[in-house]
């Protein structure tokens, strides 16, 4: 990677982290539709999210406006639900609906997968900036919110960035 994309991505992380904490707790309305007698689980501006195992998923015919999560938090290494083709959704509004209809989709049905929405949110707009500056586009175009995960994505990005990781 050259410097001059290196820094770039450096004073932009670095904005983010500094602005975190002012930016991660807006007053927020839900705005999704439990979908209870159809295969999506629910609805949102942005489309149907569809939320099972991969086999589930892969069944799905895909058309537009479609968000397809898999649930892999029954795992017992670490606990997960990947958004496949994250990338695609891209205004904080969408991005917050979607992790509020996983955060419902968990109060439904329990398990060992704890991810603070802050922390959601956090990673998801940092793999978003990542596919944005074309940044290994194949592993950051979907976002994986896994329990390893919570809290220390924005660090491991910033470690990466000033070589330290």
């Amino acid at each position: 990677m050259n410097q001059k994309f290196k820094r770039k991505l450096a004073a932009v992380s670095l904005f983010i982290a500094l602005a975190t904490p002012f930016c991660l707790k807006p007053q927020y309305h839900a705005n999704y539709q439990l979908l209870p007698n159809e295969d999506a689980f629910a609805e949102c501006s942005c489309g149907k999210i569809y939320i099972g195992d991969i086999h589930f998923l892969e069944s799905i015919p895909l058309g537009d406006n479609m968000i397809l999560v898999e649930d892999e938090r029954h795992s017992k290494k670490d606990p997960n639900m990947k958004i496949y083709y994250s990338c695609g959704i891209c205004t904080p509004k969408d991005r917050n609906d979607v992790i509020e209809v996983l955060q419902e989709y968990e109060r439904q049905d329990p398990s060992d997968w704890d991810r603070t929405t802050e922390s959601m949110r956090l990673e998801w707009l940092m793999h978003n900036l990542s596919y944005r500056f074309d940044y290994q586009p194949g592993r950051t175009e979907s976002v994986d919110l896994n329990n390893n995960d919570e809290g220390k994505y924005d660090n491991k990005i910033l470690q990466r960035i000033f070589g330290a990781g």
